[in-house]
């Protein structure tokens, strides 16, 4: 078979192009792009375009590097890059612990390097690095930062600010990288704050409060009876009888609760459900895994998994997807987010983010705002990019009860504003001669 050249997407030209070009005057240098817009493929065309340098991949399993190549495959049938090797994060910090032999290369890129700055794989990297003192480094990640890691920017602290390219995952909407998701958020159990407002109610002394809480209370009661259930909300937005959809769960309970649940969730948009799972931990995992990405019956398809999907692994054909992994990591999030967002597609895909209480509107939360400040930011370029803003569409299904707990709990618990604030301190002040 005879073997052809990769063609990049205009952005990731872009981003290979300012790659190579920063490579001739340092030794390091980055790219920031959101999950799903192609960063293998950059990797895979350094490797073609230089088959006499050798590169070593480093990633976060195996997994990973074997779906890309499957992937690189339709891209560029014929090319394999022999001069690629791959070697986890993990492998890479136990040969640093017994000091074993790492493979000679030209080029070390680190895939998803805001894993370098983990403590232990950290320590494989650098081994890695020590016995390739000439080489240079790549790195790819969506977001440089480690959020639970007191905010550490890795492109700074691994790559000394040499990001040849950034994209932010609201850029990558308004410009058509990625294709623009409908966002649904709602609830998949009774809300733990019900009971806790309930509690707060029954602790209240005076009876005309008491009895204001109540009706309140029961206001708010009535409008979860009222609202939609999980499978009427999913039946109302994904249409398509045959979709196949990643269903992300907090824990292996919680798998197993809703695999239980999928007829009752999924029931109304196709009576034949086909169920697969995958976790970390399971090793039928990829069987599971690669059956459901070679199901093409006109049943509907859910994988559901806890953790195996979140960096590097994508699906063709995803059309939707439902977080209920209660996540509180940005990078978490976009990566999840990210299984329903690929380069090239054509559709919008869907996003469930369900949730169990009142607080929370998910990951979205400060999206929109980011969209806004991006959107103004490529008009003050001179950019007009293909989509506004206003194209992002959310729809909280939840939106009545959360307003109803949010005005039930200040009444319960009334924020003191600054203007009390200030009246209560300058009355302490008057009564002490002027001193607080």
């Amino acid at each position: 078979m005879k073997m052809e050249g990769i063609e990049l997407y205009p952005h990731n030209q872009k981003a290979y192009d300012n790659l190579c070009a920063m490579l001739r005057d340092s030794n390091r240098a980055c790219v920031v792009q959101p999950t799903g817009t192609g960063k293998f493929v950059i990797i895979a065309k350094m490797a073609q375009d230089n088959p006499g340098k050798n590169f070593l991949l480093l990633g976060t399993n195996d997994y990973m590097y074997i779906d890309q190549m499957a992937n690189l495959s339709d891209i560029a049938p014929g090319f394999t890059p022999k001069n690629l090797q791959f070697m986890t994060y993990a492998t890479a910090m136990a040969k640093a612990r017994c000091g074993d032999e790492i493979p000679r290369c030209d080029v070390i890129v680190a895939d998803e390097f805001h894993h370098c700055g983990a403590p232990e794989w950290g320590k494989g990297v650098q081994y890695v690095v020590e016995n390739n003192p000439d080489a240079k480094i790549v790195g790819f990640s969506a977001t440089p930062i480690r959020y639970s890691d007191k905010g550490r920017n890795m492109a700074d602290e691994m790559f000394v600010g040499n990001i040849a390219s950034s994209m932010e995952l609201e850029e990558a909407w308004l410009d058509g990288v990625l294709p623009m998701p409908k966002y649904v958020i709602a609830l998949y159990d009774a809300p733990k704050e019900l009971g806790e407002l309930k509690v707060s109610i029954e602790k209240v002394r005076e009876k005309k409060k008491y009895s204001k809480f109540v009706k309140k209370y029961e206001e708010l009661r009535r409008s979860l009876q009222d609202a939609d259930g999980i499978d009427r909300i999913i039946a109302k937005h994904l249409r398509k009888r045959d979709s196949k959809v990643i269903v992300f769960c907090p824990n292996q309970k919680k798998l197993q609760e809703f695999m239980l649940l999928r007829r009752e969730w999924f029931g109304r948009v196709n009576k034949e459900v086909h169920a697969y799972k995958t976790t970390s931990a399971d090793p039928y995992g990829s069987r599971d895994f690669q059956e459901f990405k070679e199901d093409s019956s006109s049943a509907l398809k859910v994988l559901y998994c806890i953790n195996q999907l979140n960096e590097a692994v994508h699906v063709k054909g995803i059309d939707a997807i439902v977080m209920v992994r209660p996540t509180k990591s940005p990078v978490i999030f976009q990566q999840q987010l990210g299984r329903a967002l690929t380069s090239g597609g054509n559709r919008t895909p869907l996003v469930f983010d369900l949730c169990n209480n009142f607080g929370s509107i998910g990951g979205i939360a400060g999206m929109q705002e980011r969209m806004e400040r991006a959107y103004e930011k490529k008009s003050e370029q001179g950019e007009k990019p293909i989509y506004e803003p206003k194209d992002f569409h959310v729809i909280d299904e939840i939106k009545d009860p959360r307003e109803l707990a949010e005005e039930l709990r200040e009444a319960l618990n009334p924020s003191t504003t600054i203007d009390e604030k200030i009246s209560f301190l300058e009355e302490i002040a008057a009564q002490n001669g002027g001193q607080l």
